[in-house]
């Protein structure tokens, strides 16, 4: 393999330990090699960037193995005289046989020296610490629509039918039935018509109803240590929210110019930003190296001419859920792009692959107006709407035509 770097280091990153291991060109066939073993211990993190720095070796690459990375990358980072590249392990394999750290790291070293490797995207510190953020709300969330489904159950169980005659059991008037339920074990027509907020379609009488019987007290206690904890996700989600609004206070400007997208609000614009950054020019290729990064172009398998697969990629799954999430809203827009090109493809295409391909519209629209600042321009959805109708109209008028050439059954029996 032809060398282009004269000098480059390769690390195995493991949970406890990190084998590194620095390639130096001699003007030779084979590299001089130079290894060393660093816990991963910040004091020992410190000690391997002052030993990069005495071999005088800017080039570092690494393994993006799990979260393990992120503190070497950080403290390499912050000394701004390294060249990192961090490495999807999926993209370099080491040679069979030869399978152990030591080789491993001399392998990474040897593949970069020689340009192999591509870089993994990886986003400012402010948008790292964003991301945190962000990820961890979604966590928060989905824990707390499990602690929900666990208190739907928990009523089943017991003959409670209440979200039968709700929209949501932990809506106000829900969760104010619960806390009787709690306290009582069981709850009367009064008790309810008490309670009830506005807005709800059931009376008293059928919710009552709906929830007729008594809770055992050692379901009660249940019941109770269950609400406590919804309680106590409400309390985390509100201060995660605040915080995460306060950590994205740089890059307000841009998460106010995705909310213009038809489908994407505040808060998905924010997780949006904080999986693909603000520096579109990160990603060479353009759109369509952003949709492959994220999972929402399909794979290249291509053999003797023949498509083997149209799967899409894996990607980021974080990106990827949350741009599905808001083309499901976008496909509620009325007289958008992304609405319509849904409803004229979704049959053709079913409703996944459509979904996937609204998504994948959405990223692209975020990535031209990442790059100019430009504001989502609405006035192209009239126009595609009034095409559209335009389109459907000769199409009418062309079916009326052809109905009127086509002779009654009575005329053609004549003729002949």
């Amino acid at each position: 393999m032809q060398q282009i770097l004269g000098v480059s280091c390769g690390l195995d990153v493991h949970k406890d330990l990190i084998e590194a291991c620095i390639l130096t060109a001699n003007g030779t066939g084979e590299p001089e090699v130079v290894r060393e073993s660093f816990t991963t211990l910040r004091g020992d993190l410190l000690r391997l960037r002052e030993w990069l720095a005495t071999n005088r070796c800017p080039n570092v690459a690494m393994e993006s193995t799990g979260v393990y990375w992120k503190p070497i990358y950080e403290i390499l980072e912050a000394a701004g005289d390294f060249d990192l590249c961090l490495v999807n392990a999926q993209h370099m394999r080491n040679v069979p046989g030869r399978k152990n750290d030591k080789n491993d790291a001399e392998w990474i070293a040897s593949l970069f020296m020689c340009g192999l490797l591509d870089k993994s995207f990886v986003p400012e510190k402010g948008i790292r610490d964003l991301r945190e953020f962000t990820r961890y709300y979604v966590k928060l969330t989905q824990e707390k629509v499990r602690l929900v489904n666990r208190i739907e159950k928990l009523l089943q169980t017991h003959g409670f039918k209440l979200s039968s005659v709700l929209s949501s059991i932990v809506g106000v008037s829900g969760l104010r039935i619960l806390d009787i339920l709690r306290e009582r074990g069981e709850v009367s027509v009064t008790a309810v018509g008490n309670v009830l907020a506005r807005g709800v379609k059931k009376t008293a009488g059928e919710i009552a109803y709906a929830i007729n019987g008594k809770l055992s007290q050692s379901s009660q206690t249940l019941l109770g240590i269950m609400l406590d904890g919804l309680a106590s996700y409400d309390l985390q989600l509100n201060t995660v929210f605040c915080e995460m609004q306060r950590v994205a206070e740089p890059y307000a400007s841009q998460v106010q110019l995705l909310a213009t997208i038809p489908g994407i609000d505040i808060l998905s614009a924010t997780y949006i930003i904080g999986e693909i950054g603000v520096d579109m020019s990160r990603f060479h290729k353009g759109a369509p190296s952003l949709c492959k990064w994220a999972g929402l172009s399909p794979r290249d398998d291509e053999s003797a001419g023949k498509i083997k697969s149209n799967k899409i990629l894996k990607g980021n799954p974080y990106v990827k859920s949350i741009l599905c999430q808001c083309a499901w809203a976008a496909t509620k827009t009325r007289n958008t792009r992304s609405s319509n090109w849904y409803w004229r493809n979704v049959k053709r295409l079913g409703q996944k692959k459509a979904i996937i391909a609204v998504a994948r519209k959405l990223l692209v629209y975020a990535f031209h107006m990442l790059s100019t600042g430009e504001v989502y321009n609405s006035q192209l959805d009239i126009a595609n709407t009034e095409n559209l109708k335009a389109m459907k109209l000769a199409s009418a008028k062309q079916q009326i035509s052809a109905l009127e050439k086509t002779p009654v059954c009575g005329a053609a029996v004549a003729a002949s």
